[in-house]
Order: C-alpha cells, then sequence, then structure tokens
C-alpha cells in the first residue's frame, strides 16, 4: 500500500490508529466485564509442578537444638495459558502439610492458590483462595501442648478475594473439621471451606491509590523471580498491602548440590534470592530465602527457607 499516494492520506492513518484504539479499548473493558472465575483455569499440560520434602528445626533463644528430616511434605504449581479470548490466564498453588505420623502427632495443612488473567501487558483481574489449619501456638511450650491434645476437632481458617478495578473484595471464615482430616481429604476441605465462606461478609478495600495495582503474593514474587532487574514489589492479603523485597546472589555451592541430585542440568547456574515482607502499616518483616534456577522461565523454587514461628524453621527441599 502506497501510504504518500493520493488515496491515504495522514488524516486517514490517524482514524485507522483511533479505530484500532477504540476497538482495543472495547476489548478491554469487555474482558473487565466479565469476572474471573476457578472455572477458567490454565490447561493443566501448559505449566510445570515441583514437590518438596519438608524439613523442621526447633529455635531456642536464636539456637538451633533439634533438626528433623522429613516432618511433612509440600508442592508447588506453576501454570499457564492463552484462553480463547487471548488473554493469558495463570495459576499459582502452594501446598504445605506435616505427616503426623512423622512430626509427634502434629497435624497441620494449607494451601493458597491463585488465578490471574492478563490482556495485552494490561493486568486485569486477579483472584485467590486458601485455608490453612488454625496454629495460634506462639512458644515452644504452646506447641508442645498441642502436640498432646485430645481435640476430636481442628479448627481450620479460608480466605477468598477478588483483586480487580482499583479494590480488592475479600471474605474470611473459620470452620471445624475432625482431627483425623488429612491432606487426603482436601475436596472435603474445600467445600466446608467455600461453604462457611459463602456465609461470611465481604470487606471492599479501595486500591485506586496504589500503581500499578498490586497482585496477590505468589504472582507478586513470581514476577520479582522472573524479571532480574526487579527487586521490589506490592501484594495484597486480607484488604492490606504488603511490601515485598528480594536481593540475588549466585550459589556455586548449591548449584553443585542441585546438579548431583539431577534437579538442574549440568550446566545450568544457581541464584539465592534473600527476601523480606512486611505490611506496610506498623507490620514487621518476615525473612525467607528462596534458590532458583537461572534464566528459568518458570522458576518454581528448588529450596525454601522460612520460619513461620519464632522457635520454628521449616526447609522444603525439591525431590528428583
Amino acid at each position: 500500500m502506497n501510504m504518500r499516494g493520493p488515496g491515504f492520506t495522514r488524516r486517514c492513518f490517524g482514524r485507522i490508529c483511533a479505530g484500532g484504539l477504540l476497538i482495543g479499548g472495547r476489548f478491554l473493558r469487555a474482558m473487565e466485564a466479565i469476572p474471573l472465575t476457578w472455572a477458567v483455569l490454565p490447561d493443566s499440560r501448559a505449566g510445570a509442578e515441583r514437590r518438596y520434602r519438608a524439613d523442621a528445626q526447633i529455635i531456642l533463644l536464636s539456637i538451633p537444638v533439634l533438626h528433623r528430616n522429613g516432618v511433612g511434605d509440600g508442592s508447588a504449581i506453576w501454570r499457564e495459558s492463552l484462553a480463547k479470548d487471548g488473554a493469558l490466564v495463570r495459576l499459582l498453588e502452594f501446598t504445605g502439610r506435616s505427616a503426623p505420623e512423622h512430626a509427634a502427632g502434629l497435624n497441620r495443612f494449607g494451601f493458597i492458590q491463585e488465578l490471574s488473567r492478563t490482556v495485552g501487558v494490561t493486568y486485569a483481574e486477579s483472584i485467590y483462595f486458601g485455608l490453612m489449619t488454625s496454629s495460634p501456638e506462639e512458644s515452644a511450650a504452646e506447641a508442645r501442648k498441642a502436640l498432646h491434645s485430645n481435640s476430636k476437632e481442628l479448627s481450620f481458617s479460608a480466605i477468598e478475594a477478588r483483586i480487580a478495578e482499583g479494590s480488592v473484595e475479600t471474605a474470611a471464615a473459620h470452620f471445624l473439621a475432625p482431627a483425623r482430616t488429612s491432606a487426603a481429604d482436601r475436596g472435603v476441605l474445600i467445600a466446608s471451606a467455600r461453604q462457611a465462606l459463602s456465609d461470611a461478609p465481604k470487606t471492599k478495600d479501595d486500591l485506586r491509590t496504589v500503581e500499578p495495582m498490586p497482585r496477590p503474593f505468589l504472582h507478586a514474587l513470581a514476577d520479582l523471580l522472573s524479571r532480574p532487574d526487579s527487586s521490589q514489589a506490592e501484594y495484597v492479603y486480607n484488604g492490606r498491602l504488603y511490601s515485598l523485597k528480594v536481593e540475588r546472589s549466585a550459589d556455586p555451592k548449591a548449584a553443585t548440590v542441585f546438579r548431583e541430585q539431577r534437579l538442574i542440568a549440568p550446566a545450568a547456574n544457581v541464584t539465592r534470592i534473600s527476601g523480606a515482607l512486611w505490611r506496610q502499616k506498623g507490620g514487621k518483616p518476615i525473612e525467607f530465602r528462596l534458590w532458583i534456577e537461572e534464566g528459568s522461565g518458570r522458576p518454581l523454587p528448588l529450596r525454601i527457607e522460612y520460619q513461620p514461628k519464632p522457635y520454628l524453621r521449616l526447609t522444603f527441599e525439591a525431590l528428583a
């Protein structure tokens, strides 16, 4: 096409561009008008999954006093694919549990799953859902009492939220399940959680002053791990804003170990991620460490270390 000929003026070109923007804007608004649901999941074949062994370390006065391997397990999932309408849909999930037979009878289970939709380079919407065993113990003495509990029921906390159009809508609830409930009863737990959430009030918080609009935690972390030039992000959980910061360093020693375990290719390198997160309004920093394969398109951690309680440090080691 001759753009300089008499049949094609600058005004024509401008109208075409304006029309394209208008159509694109209408498409995006139409996308936003259709709420994201858990029925719109990425293709299960388009992603990666990693399983872990959970090890525990008991801390007393900042000194490790007991270490036990295999007290539980976990898994991480990263799936993404293009939907029929061209949007990128991404599912992230992390699950962790204790194995009572290896954890002195302690029965703990929890998971968080997040689903997002992105249109072009525009982040459109996220939803997340999670549940976990309520663990009120804040000291080693309280934890010892929990090991010998005669309770016939476990208390669970559940949460779900939608982040879209500059706001987040959240519902939280609690429910009880038999003390013998395990990860094998995940479907039953999810049904109980959704029933409890259906009766829970929803709160709505405005995020219009935050740019760019924050994502849920796993997505914010995944974006940082995928972009070596990024070190800070914001995320939202339970209607509250959090800050997330990471620092990177090469770890040749860990790379050697992971190569020997055949978790990475012989020529691959490993990056150690030292991170911290905190609630923006008065929260104390929570530190963690991750090890990922350098340059991985879906950097599921090879190792995860964090301290959920003052007396407890957990490590999740990837399984070959």
